[in-house]
């Protein structure tokens, strides 16, 4: 089990890359879109990016993520193989800050207007923030 908080940091600093100034952490993300009547992208997607009040943009975060993270990852991992079959995700992904990381940023990619839909589209693109970020230099 991963403590999401223990990597707040992380996200706070992705969130000021692209001004999403407020985390909100949630014990069960699927209960709380339940509760607000907001579609998940992703089933096992730990984090959905909300507009607030004024336009202000929200991360809501489980606190706590276990086998939801490692879903991600392999479902990232299948899409990947189209493009290219020698890169291991599971193995370039192989921290709980690098996890957390890509799971921020495939959830804003998705509200970004000039990435397609497109989930494979989206993973390079988050893939490429990750590197310019230096995260798999690590």
């Amino acid at each position: 089990m991963i403590s999401v908080k223990d990597y707040d940091a992380v996200l706070k600093n992705l969130g000021k890359e692209y001004f999403i100034h407020n985390l909100q952490y949630v014990p069960d993300i699927t209960a709380w879109a339940k509760d607000n009547r907001i579609k998940l992208s992703e089933p096992h997607q730990p984090m959905k990016l909300v507009t607030g009040d004024g336009g202000s943009l929200t991360m809501v975060v489980q606190s706590y993520v276990s086998s939801e993270v490692d879903d991600v990852i392999k479902n990232l991992g299948v899409r990947w193989a189209i493009k290219d079959t020698a890169t291991n995700m599971e193995t370039k992904l192989n921290s709980p800050k690098k996890r957390m990381a890509f799971c921020f940023l495939k959830e804003y990619a998705r509200s970004v207007k000039h990435i397609d839909s497109d989930e494979l589209i989206q993973d390079e693109w988050v893939l490429s923030e990750m590197e310019s970020f230096g995260y798999f230099k690590e």
